[in-house]
């Protein structure tokens, strides 16, 4: 009898911390900003890419094409949301900064080349734009959602990501962190 009863005790005793672990991580998950997932690429050279242009230019979109200069990659796509909010001000930005140097590309992924092209001319977009049709631009880059913003020195080395929509306050400081890391390099 005694023997039951011990059992049943270390039984709920093991269920209870079970429940009591499991309600833990359940309750730290609800804590953890998913957009802030640090990026493996991040202190690591940009790879390098060549996709069909749907900007004015109609000239192939690589990286190679800006070697010297810092770059701002934006993934986006027309279907998305954040990403038409985010638009104006990355043209604004683009228009405020061109001549200091630093280069704004968009990649148009999970997109049809009408659709982003149709998108990207209403929105007034002039930097330089690309279509990544087949997906892999994006994952070489690790992107799993729209947008995502990578942040490139003149080296060619990533040195920021953002997942999710810029603000204004991330897109200043980390073009800032860029010129003068650009402007220190060897």
């Amino acid at each position: 009898m005694i023997h039951a009863k011990t059992r049943h005790l270390v039984v709920s005793i093991v269920l209870i911390l079970a429940a009591t672990a499991v309600v833990g991580l359940l309750t730290r998950g609800l804590f953890v900003n998913v957009q802030k997932v640090p990026s493996a690429l991040v202190g690591k050279p940009a790879a390098d890419f060549q996709l069909p242009s749907i900007d004015a230019t109609g000239e192939p979109v690589n990286l190679a094409r800006f070697k010297g200069k810092p770059v701002i990659l934006n993934f986006w796509a027309s279907w998305c949301t954040s990403c038409r909010e985010e638009s104006e001000m990355l043209e604004v930005f683009w228009q405020l900064w061109k001549d200091k140097g630093i280069q704004v590309i968009g990649i148009a992924v999970q997109d049809t080349p009408e659709a982003a092209r149709e998108f990207a001319q209403k929105a007034g977009k002039t930097f330089v734009l690309g279509i990544d049709e087949t997906g892999k631009v994006g994952l070489d880059y690790g992107v799993y959602g729209v947008p995502e913003t990578f942040f490139i020195d003149a080296s060619g080395v990533i040195r920021y990501k953002e997942a999710g929509p810029l603000t204004r306050d991330v897109l200043v400081a980390e073009a800032n962190r860029l010129m003068t890391t650009s402007s220190t390099s060897p």
